[in-house]
């Protein structure tokens, strides 16, 4: 609609200036403030003493309640217009925000806390002000976002309590691809539960063939063999005496086994060398 009604009047006495004009419209500010917004006005008979200031009432939007504002009247060439006036800026300290006070009213404060703002606007989050309580629990940061580590290495909690990278060692390392690896040697007796964990071990396993001449031969076991091993022998071929297995004697790197007779050449036996777990 523009422009309701609009009134000019003097301020005290007839004569002194600036005058003082009202002006009612159902425009937005940004829609007041155009140049030569009162020509039409001042064309229709709206007298105007210069200099001149305005209550100007407008709207945000068509339905919304109106507001007040001080304007200045500006006379440029045929153009008559609204300007805000500089007397209209509102003194704020630099680099600080207006907030309402405990008395409802809008005061300058400097920005504090774990933000700052500088008078370009720019706000920054302070140093070390961000805890955890701040990360919202479905942020999901990226791994790609975290500090780099090296590769293969894992997150271990210092003496101090702080996650730090270091190689993995010891009886099991991994790659980077996190496949893990039991060292050579590194599975001892101690290690297995007392459901698995054997009361002997097979040292030493063979297949030997007799050689013949009498009725006990020895046969020589490559390793450190104990006189303390036991031996377990099974007859395979009987050979051409169809002899049996009478004992088996464990010394030092030699086993020597007792047949019923002279087994001759080609008596084939499986022996195995049983010791203590340790």
């Amino acid at each position: 609609m523009g422009i309701i009604n609009a009134l000019n009047v003097q301020t005290g006495l007839v004569g002194v200036l600036p005058s003082l004009a009202y002006i009612n419209t159902d425009d937005t500010i940004a829609e007041v403030t155009t140049t030569g917004y009162l020509n039409k006005e001042v064309a229709n008979g709206f007298q105007i003493s210069l200099p001149c200031i305005a209550a100007v009432s407008t709207k945000a939007t068509p339905t919304s309640a109106p507001q007040v504002g001080w304007y200045q009247i500006s006379h440029v060439g045929a153009n008559w217009s609204l300007v805000i006036g500089s007397n209209e800026v509102i003194a704020l300290p630099n680099g600080q925000i207006l907030v309402g006070n405990v008395s409802g009213i809008a005061s300058p404060v400097a920005m504090s806390g774990d933000i700052t703002i500088t008078n370009a606007g720019v706000t920054a989050i302070g140093t070390g002000v961000i805890v955890n309580a701040d990360i919202n629990a479905s942020a999901a940061i990226a791994f790609s976002k975290l500090a780099t580590l090296a590769s293969a290495n894992i997150l271990v909690g210092s003496a101090g309590g702080v996650a730090t990278s270091v190689a993995m060692s010891g009886d099991v390392t991994i790659s980077n691809a996190g496949v893990t690896a039991i060292g050579a040697g590194k599975v001892l007796l101690a290690m297995l539960g007392a459901g698995i964990a054997p009361a002997a071990v097979i040292k030493f396993a063979s297949q030997v063939t007799s050689a013949g001449g009498a009725a006990s031969e020895a046969f020589t076991v490559s390793g450190a063999v104990a006189a303390t091993d036991r031996a377990f022998v099974q007859l395979v071929d009987d050979g051409p005496n169809n002899v049996s297995v009478l004992s088996a004697v464990v010394t030092t790197n030699t086993l020597t086994v007792t047949f019923s007779a002279d087994p001759g050449a080609g008596t084939i036996i499986n022996y195995q060398l049983i010791r203590a777990a340790a």
